[in-house]
């Protein structure tokens, strides 16, 4: 399998949940946007070459009692339903062929990016364990699509539950085994966790009685639930959907465009000004430009008996109003840009605590006190508190 010099290290891969569980300790809710490269079959099939686009939410939880795709902020779920499907976050993943939902909620960072496995050659018994867990854990419940490989399976059966599984594998869950992968994590309050999930399950709602959901490559598709996930956040304005012809061409919605637009806003822009945080603070109680945000990036899993995984590729579409880095790819920019302060949380937090104190001694006398002066106060606290952790 070809490397690149920007992924992580094995060793970080094999402890990517030590290292997802140190981050939520100072960042209890967060958003994460990632962009996949395209799949590929040992048989020579292959995916679209804009790849794929998903979420992962922490602090938002699989709604349990529903028989239908929903997400609930985790602090609302039940003890009872919490011991049978323990978890502290979900993926959020859209398919094409999906018609009476938008998108799918699958528990767990782990899961959906990895499959709870270490980077290794995936068999097919492995799959097919994976594919009984996906069945248990329920993530298919009530989901209806139109792909060519289900239409000989009656829905609900266990036939159709292992179909769907296989049929998204790579896609709308274990993401990594099919695709190689570039994100960018930002931290959220956990205020925001409501509204966020009221803006999931009305879109997937409007979908659940004779109305399809039908999937547009430009104007509705993953990258549009993604902006619109973080806008429900507060990280960004929202993007429409349907837009029309040249609306489309001039603002298009590519998977891997999705991962340099977050990169750009909340990983690599500058320290904003007081009168912005002022803005941001007042309006949305925190700035999407914040210690915690940042890159990783992941190598596809080893080619196996079912993924092909030697020569992937993305399509990423020149960035008009960005001339300076008008042809930037996500490996570019991993290449460019994973610098320790942008991709390791010590660092990035060492990076943050000049920045912070900074912005201090620059608050007046008169917003002393202020929200804005606590709110800087509080993130040079967790700043702090992360550097003088070993």
């Amino acid at each position: 399998m070809k490397k690149y010099i920007y992924a992580l290290p094995l060793p970080l891969l094999l402890l990517s949940s030590l290292v997802s569980a140190a981050y939520q300790d100072h960042f209890p809710a967060y958003f994460e946007y990632c962009t996949g490269s395209r799949w590929m079959l040992q048989s020579g099939e292959k995916g679209g070459s804009p790849g794929h686009g998903f979420t992962y939410i922490h602090g938002l939880c699989k709604d349990y009692r529903s028989d239908y795709p929903r997400v609930i902020p985790c602090a609302e779920v039940s003890k009872e339903f919490h011991l049978m499907y323990p978890h502290s976050g979900v993926g959020i993943s859209l398919d094409k062929n999906f018609t009476n939902v938008m998108w799918v909620a699958v528990p767990g960072r782990d899961f959906m990016i990895n499959g709870n496995r270490s980077p290794e050659p995936i068999s097919r018994s492995r799959i097919n364990e994976h594919i009984s867990e996906v069945t248990r854990l329920k993530i298919f419940d009530g989901v209806r699509s139109k792909s060519d490989a289900l239409k000989t399976m009656t829905l609900g059966t266990p036939e159709y539950f292992a179909g769907i599984a296989l049929d998204t594998l790579g896609t709308d869950h274990a993401v990594n085994w099919a695709r190689e992968l570039h994100c960018a994590t930002i931290p959220v309050p956990v205020a925001s966790l409501g509204k966020v999930a009221d803006f999931l399950n009305k879109s997937n709602e409007q979908f659940r009685g004779e109305r399809e959901y039908e999937w547009s490559k430009l104007s509705n598709n993953c990258v549009h639930i993604s902006i619109n996930q973080s806008a429900a956040l507060g990280i960004n304005k929202p993007i429409a959907l349907d837009q029309k012809f040249l609306r489309k061409l001039t603002n298009m919605a590519l998977p891997a465009n999705g991962f340099l637009m977050y990169a750009d806003r909340a990983v690599l822009a500058r320290s904003p000004s007081l009168r912005k945080l002022q803005k941001s603070v007042s309006e949305k109680g925190f700035h999407h430009a914040q210690v915690g945000a940042m890159l990783r990036s992941y190598d596809a899993f080893p080619s196996g008996e079912y993924f092909k995984t030697d020569e992937l590729s993305v399509l990423t579409a020149p960035r008009i109003s960005k001339p300076l880095s008008l042809l930037a790819t996500p490996r570019s920019y991993a290449r460019r840009y994973m610098t320790p302060a942008n991709s390791e949380l010590k660092a990035n937090a060492e990076m943050w605590v000049a920045r912070y104190q900074r912005l201090l001694n620059r608050v007046k006398s008169s917003d002393k006190g202020s929200a804005l002066e606590s709110y800087l106060l509080q993130q040079l606290e967790i700043s702090k508190k992360i550097v003088a952790e070993e």
